[in-house]
Parts: C-alpha cells; structure tokens; sequence
C-alpha cells in the first residue's frame, strides 16, 4: 500500500524523539561515570543532479552525482502513480543510476530520490520528476529460435519445442508464434497459431514425418509488433522398431544391437541402462547405420539388462543462420531388455 511521503517523515522524527527520551530517562536513573555519545540524527544532504536520461517505451531511466558523505548507506528512489502524493519506495540503491521498466503508457508516474545513511537518518526529497512513457518504436525481432521435435516414448507425447531469446524492452508484453510447412511461407493471420507470454511453447498440434517451420514476433504493451524472427523448421521422426537382441533373450557375442530404420533419420544413438530409459552404462556414438556393436562394460552373467535406440532428425541445429549447436534426439523406441553372458 502506498504511503504518503510527509507521513513517513513524520514516522521517523517520532522515532528519533522517542529514542532520545528512553536515553534521557536511562541517564537520569543512574550515575553514569562514563560518557555518553548521543545518537547520530543529522540527516545528509540531498542528493543532487537528479536527472531524468530518458522516457520512453515503458520505461525511464534516472541519474545522479554521487555522494560525497562518509556515512552514506543507500539511496532511497520514490515513486508515485498518477497522485505526486502518494509516494512509495520503489527501490534502495547503492548506484547511482536506475532504470525503472514495464510502465504503462495510460499512467503518468513521479519520482523523488533520497539519501539514507547509517543511522537511518534521511534527507530531505530531490525535486519530483513526472514521466508519461511514450511507445516510441517498436520491440526488435527475437532472436535465437531454436525448435525441436520430439516423439516421446516415455510420456506417449508428440510435440515440437520452440524457445527463443525475448528483446530488450521496457514495454515487452507477449510473443506471436507462425508456423508453415515450406520455408518462406507467409506471415499473416492464417499462419498464426498461438501467443504466449513466455520465450518459450510447446506446439502439439503437428503430424508425424512432416516438416514444420516456425518464426515468432514481439509485441509491446502499446500493440507495436516486431520485425519476424528468422525461422527454423523440424519434423517428427516415427520411433526406431529394435529387432535384435530380442526381448529377455541371452546376448551373446559379438554383442551387436540391430533395429528398423527411420525415414528422415539422419543418425542413432544405442543406450544400455540397468533399468527402462535410465540407470545407463554406455551409449554409443552417434552412427548413421542401423546396427552397431556394444563396446562398454563386460556383462554380469545371468543379469537383465535393458536398451532402447534414440534417433535423430538432423546433424546439427543451425539458429539464426549462423550458431551451430548439437541435435537433440527427436524419437525414442520402446525399451527391450536381455540377460547378460
């Protein structure tokens, strides 16, 4: 709840008077041979220079010159919305520069700035500074999408995972998700999906071995949209069918694991694990083939074992044209298990 900023003066002048009688009473009911310091209540001085940089697509950004004074604890920066009366600590500050952000364009908004020292002592407010935020420009596009398929065995789930990194902006308010099936397909309202508030979304309503395109806009608080994010594009690959070792059957040497192949696969990956999809102690390298040989630790004899394959859709994820990163797996089989020789 918002305070006026006379009364909390007033708070801490009672403060101080009230401290000072406690001493007072204290000092008369004893004899005191040593000498008494009283307390600090000198307020510093204000600070100066109080600056307004700038204002402007939700937000505004303060400067001052610093102080000077050995007590100085903290800058204490007020704010009031649309009443100058009515104002309320916005934050405590040791720098000497702030930037306030996510303002409203309907809202006019004040501001005082204090200093505060050791003793809590404060002093008297700077001049008031009144800021309406004006929706300059608009948000610049997001950047560093990133969108991976995923059949997930384990949760029986199909999706496509996007993720992308939000503007700087004041004023950001939400994210325009577009999605096409060939590269340079249009951006317009039949294109658009979905928004959300977040840098990241989960598209479920996709078709297996299907191409997807993605590109993503950022709109602020005054309705101004971005530019379109540069795209990038996946596809749900079906799972990988294990054909040998079969199921609680003896594996025998050369160890070699087989399955069915992928379309649209562009690599596997075996895993061998002491239970279902985890506990794992080995995995292959990524192979184009579909068949590989184990390499990892020997077999206890008589135990059961498990392994699953996982596939890829690409070699690597290029993001923004430019960045490579590594693929993720994008399908997983259903896991079979053997006894060890």
């Amino acid at each position: 709840m918002s305070k006026n900023y006379n009364s909390l003066k007033i708070d801490k002048l009672l403060k101080y008077s009230l401290n000072i009688v406690i001493i007072v009473c204290l000092i008369s009911l004893t004899n005191c041979s040593d000498e008494t310091t009283m307390p600090d209540t000198n307020p510093p001085n204000t600070p100066q220079n109080f600056t307004l940089l700038g204002g402007g697509d939700g937000q505004a950004r303060f400067r001052w010159t610093k102080s000077n004074e050995p007590d100085l604890q903290f800058y204490r920066l007020y704010r009031a919305v649309n009443n100058p009366n009515l104002l309320d600590t916005l934050v405590e500050t040791t720098q000497t520069e702030y930037l306030d952000q996510f303002l409203s364009y309907d809202s006019t908004y004040y501001y005082g700035l204090a200093a505060v020292d050791f003793n809590d002592n404060e002093s008297e407010l700077s001049h008031i500074i009144d800021v309406q935020p004006l929706n300059i420009s608009a948000p610049l596009p997001p950047t560093f999408l990133i969108v991976n398929a995923f059949n997930n065995t384990i949760e029986n789930r199909k999706y496509i995972n996007l993720s992308w990194l939000p503007p700087a902006a004041g004023d950001l308010s939400y994210f325009k998700i577009y999605r096409g099936i060939t590269k340079d397909f249009i951006i317009n309202s039949n294109s658009l999906i979905d928004s959300t508030l977040l840098g990241t979304y989960y598209d479920n309503l996709v078709e297996t071995n299907k191409r997807f395109y993605y590109k993503v806009k950022a709109v602020d608080i005054g309705g101004k949209e971005s530019a379109v994010s540069i795209g990038n594009s996946d596809l749900i690959l079906d799972n990988p069918e294990l054909t040998s070792p079969s199921n609680f059957s003896k594996f025998t040497s050369p160890f070699t694991f087989k399955w069915n192949s992928v379309d649209s696969a562009k690599a596997y990956k075996v895993f061998v694990g002491n239970s279902p999809f985890a506990d794992i102690i080995w995995e292959s390298n990524k192979i184009k083939s579909t068949e590989t040989n184990y390499q990892g630790p020997k077999f206890v004899t008589s135990k059961l074992y498990y392994w699953w394959v996982g596939a890829y859709s690409r070699d690597k994820i290029l993001v923004d044209n430019v960045t490579e990163l590594e693929a993720q797996i994008n399908s997983l089989s259903t896991v079979r298990s053997f006894i060890g020789e």
